[in-house]
């Protein structure tokens, strides 16, 4: 046994090693994507956590799949989620469920999205037919791939920032504390 011998394990496994670290270099963005996620995942209430798990597998998978813009909107929709729910203070539960349901969402339009592409690819060139509205439902995907990340991040904007009035003007914790002392009477 030579000393090469001995090392051809540890050249194999270096090799393999590089070859993951180059393959998820393409992927730097769905990377970064898994810690908001997981801390998404596990700071909302227990009943969430399975929807939540599930939501981001689906955006993960899409984000591995699916061309540019889908990823990097999908960290961005994660990270606005991630932040809205540090700062909500009057319903961090429907919050976030919003955010839970924002993402599933996304995920399913980015997957729809990646098969889209996956079609243009193979078939469309085929037929002349199909190629005369290839365009045009192309600008419509692409709209939509912008459109709904737009749309989640002004609805995280409207719960965050619009509230209904809470009578008395104080904070929500006091509002609680004198319906329960009323009903102690």
């Amino acid at each position: 046994m030579n000393p090469y011998t001995l090392l051809l394990p540890f050249i194999w496994l270096l090799n393999g090693l590089l070859a993951l670290v180059y393959s998820l270099a393409g992927h730097w963005l769905s990377i970064l994507l898994i810690p908001p996620l997981a801390w998404l995942a596990f700071q909302g209430p227990h009943e969430h956590r399975p929807w939540v798990i599930g939501a981001g597998g689906l955006g993960l998978l899409a984000s591995i799949l699916a061309p540019m813009p889908v990823p990097a909107l999908l960290f961005l929709m994660a990270l606005a989620g991630g932040i809205a729910v540090l700062l909500e203070r009057f319903n961090p539960a429907a919050l976030h469920w919003r955010i839970t349901s924002g993402l599933a969402l996304y995920g399913l339009a980015g997957l729809g999205f990646a098969g889209f592409q996956f079609y243009l690819a193979r078939w469309a060139s085929s037929s002349l037919l199909l190629a005369q509205g290839q365009n045009y439902f192309s600008i419509l995907a692409g709209i939509a791939m912008y459109g709904i990340p737009i749309g989640y991040l002004a609805l995280l904007a409207q719960a965050l920032l619009v509230h209904p009035p809470i009578p008395g003007g104080g904070k929500p914790e006091q509002l609680i504390n004198n319906l329960r002392a009323r009903n102690e009477d």
